[in-house]
Order: structure tokens, then sequence, then C-alpha cells
């Protein structure tokens, strides 16, 4: 069917074409010898033009209609976190699939959905195809979803721009996913799930505490709101995590008034603006730095994979290109807003560095907890041997190159 259409249009190509040249030939001979009439020639031109018009619409209205795709969303990040930058990514992304889609492409966002959802669920629910993506962080509590932390944030790993480039990173060029992707396809997950970078909050400050922490000591017997791997390196110096005394996290506007009643004595989250914005400055005095445990953080956009197969080719190069988007949006804005609210912070709070002892203890306690893992999870190690190596292959670039080493030899 498809080879008799096409030489039917070869024909009627050809058959135009000759007659365009007879038409021009009349003109000609009408310009010598206006006396001949050219209504004929003008009639035979409509006719022409009519039937090829009405032969060939429904041909272009096959190849340019375009599909309507409505998806549904949830947040890891509940209404009570609107304030903060991190919290727009959702609506940010779905606002820019809209408008490069013409309204084709819709997604919505479920408020209510989102209520007292932790992330393991999110990822598993997106998974099984009752959601068809979600915002999510990365702070999984289940040991086999371990090795996908390497896609958000390691203690004392890589910068905003060098975990980028690990997220975009492909061990083979040609591989048409990334190698983080690629994980979230392996078996023994068991997850139907292929990731997007949508968000990063920068470098990260190291919290907010009653009194000075100016030793691994003065950490022994504090209660810190703080999730993730950081919180299990600093358990091994005795803090007690805000879930481990409650017996869950502490939501993120219950923490301001947490440190009021002296339910805990420390608490992070993200730095200057956010963490002003949510209160923390209110009840204690020092802010700490750097978030060794939160280095560069990144958090995804999880699609279901069906789903995403389903999307026509024009649609996913869309929605890759909104995500990226929305994640160099945020990123800036933190970077802007954090120095301007850091400004302000220093002119009432005391703003200190960790100390060396502290940066180094916490270090090798975190090296000993990753090769913990690395020994009783063999995905774990696979990613966790890739990851090592991508790191001292970057790191050892930027150590050339970056603003530190030009001021170093300026000096």
């Amino acid at each position: 069917m498809i080879f008799i259409i096409d030489a039917i249009k070869q024909v009627l190509l050809w058959f135009i074409e000759n007659f365009i040249k007879d038409v021009y030939e009349g003109i000609k001979r009408w310009v010598k010898n206006p006396k001949r009439k050219l209504y004929p020639i003008i009639i035979v031109v409509v006719l022409i033009l009519t039937v090829f018009g009405v032969w060939y619409s429904p041909q272009v209205q096959k190849v340019t209609k375009v599909a309507d795709v409505k998806w549904t969303m949830i947040s890891f990040l509940g209404k009570e976190t609107d304030k903060i930058i991190l919290s727009q990514a959702p609506r940010r992304l779905k606002d820019k699939i809209y408008n490069m889609t013409k309204g084709r492409f819709i997604i919505e966002i479920d408020k209510k959905a989102q209520i007292n959802i932790d992330t393991d669920s999110i990822l598993e629910k997106v998974s099984n195809g009752d959601l068809d993506c979600a915002y999510n962080g990365i702070y999984y509590n289940k040991d086999k979803y371990r090795p996908l932390f390497f896609g958000s944030a390691i203690p004392f790993g890589l910068n905003t721009q060098q975990q980028n480039a690990w997220l975009y990173y492909k061990k083979d060029p040609n591989d048409e996913l990334t190698f983080m992707q690629s994980i979230y396809q392996r078996s023994n997950l068991n997850l139907n799930v292929i990731p997007f970078p949508v968000a990063a909050t920068g470098g990260q400050m190291g919290g907010w505490f009653k009194k000075e922490i100016n030793s691994i000591k003065d950490f022994d017997g504090l209660v810190m709101r703080i999730p993730g791997l950081g919180a299990e390196v600093l358990t091994k110096f005795g803090v007690i995590t805000d879930e481990d005394k409650r017996g869950q996290p502490l939501r993120s506007n219950e923490i301001s008034g947490a440190l009021a009643d002296k339910t805990i004595d420390a608490a992070e989250w993200t730095g200057p603006h956010d963490d002003v914005k949510l209160g923390l400055n209110e009840n204690t005095q020092y802010y700490y730095y750097p978030g060794w445990w939160e280095p560069g953080t990144t958090f995804d956009i999880q699609v279901n994979l069906k789903k995403w197969n389903k999307l026509p080719a024009h649609y996913q190069a869309i929605f890759k290109a909104a995500c990226h988007e929305t994640l160099m949006e945020i990123l800036a804005e933190y970077d802007q807003k954090n120095g301007e609210q850091l400004k302000q912070i220093k002119q009432t709070k005391t703003v200190k560095p960790f100390s060396a002892e502290i940066m180094q203890e916490a270090e090798e306690e975190t090296n000993k907890l990753l090769n913990f893992y690395a020994q009783g999870n063999p995905l774990f190690k696979e990613v966790y041997d890739e990851w090592r190596t991508f790191k001292t292959r970057i790191q050892g670039w930027h150590n050339t190159v970056n603003d530190y080493a030009y001021k170093r030899e300026a000096e």
C-alpha cells in the first residue's frame, strides 16, 4: 500500500512539473500575443492544485498528528516546604513541558497523595505504575537501594560541578542510558524506573547548633536532625538522630519547633536561604560548614519506564531538556540567594568551619562505612568502584584548573 501511494505521488509530481512548464510556455506565448485567452489555463491550474491539496492534506495530518499525554506526579516534599527553593522543581518542570508541547503533554501534581509518604514508597509506586513519575530524594532505608545513593550525594564526595558530570556519565559514549540510569535497570533491584536529575542544592552548610562543636567529643550525646549516610557517620561519634529518638524523622516544618523545645540540639537542612525560611536560626547560635555529608546533592524526577518508552521521541527530548533547564535554574537560584542570606546571618550568628580534626575523622569513618557496604553488596561495590575511579579522574582535573589552583599559584 505504501509503495502504491509513493508511486502515485511520483506520477502527480511529474505531471505537475510538466504542466507548470506548459503553463510557462503558454504565458510566454500570451505575452507575445495578448489576444490569446488565459482563462482555460487558469481554470486547469486551480483544478489541479485543488485535487492535489485534497489528497495531500490527510497525509500531512497523519505525519504531524501530536499525541496528548497526561501524567500524575507527586513530590517527596510536602506542602509545608513551599517556601523553599527545592520544592519549586516539580511546578517549574511541568510548566516548561506544558509550554514546549503547547499544552499537549500535561503533568498534574497530586499534593494530597504525597502526605506522609517515604522515599522508598515513592520509588516503588513509580516502579509498579501507581505513579507516572515522582520528584524524589534518595534517602532510602532499604539496604538493596543503597547503590542508588551515588545518584544523589556521598559524604566527602563530588562537588556540584563534578556531580553533574557524574550523573551524565556513560561508560560507553554510545550507551543509551547514563551509568546511574543503567543501575536502576539491574535485575536485583527489580525496578521499572528511569531517573532524570531535576534539582540540586549546590554545596551545603554543616548545620545549626546550640553549642560550639570544637572536637569529635562534642558530638557525643547530641540529638540532631540529619538523614542519610551523614547520619550513619555521625552516629559513630555518639550523635542521636531525630529518627532514632522519635521513631520517625522530623518533617521540615517541625524542625524549628523541635529546636525551640529542646527535643533536638542541632539540625541541618541545606543552606542559608532555606534554613532561614524554615526558622532553623531562631533558637541556635552556631552555624557550621561545610556540609561534608552532602557536598553536591541532586534530586531526581523518577519516571515509570513503561510510560517513558511509550512517549513519542520528541516528547522524550522535551522532557529531558525541561529537566536539565530546571536543574540549572534551581542551582543558580541557590547560589545567588545563599550568598545573600549568609551575609545577613553573619551579622547576628557565629559562622564557623568544622575543625581539621573533625573533618579528618569524619572522612575516615565515611570510608570505613562505604567499604563495609561494598563488602556486603556486590552492586554497591560495582557502583562504588566506578564512582571512585571517576572521582579520582575528575578531581585530578579540577584541582589543576579550578579557582583554588589559580589562587594557590598566585600566592
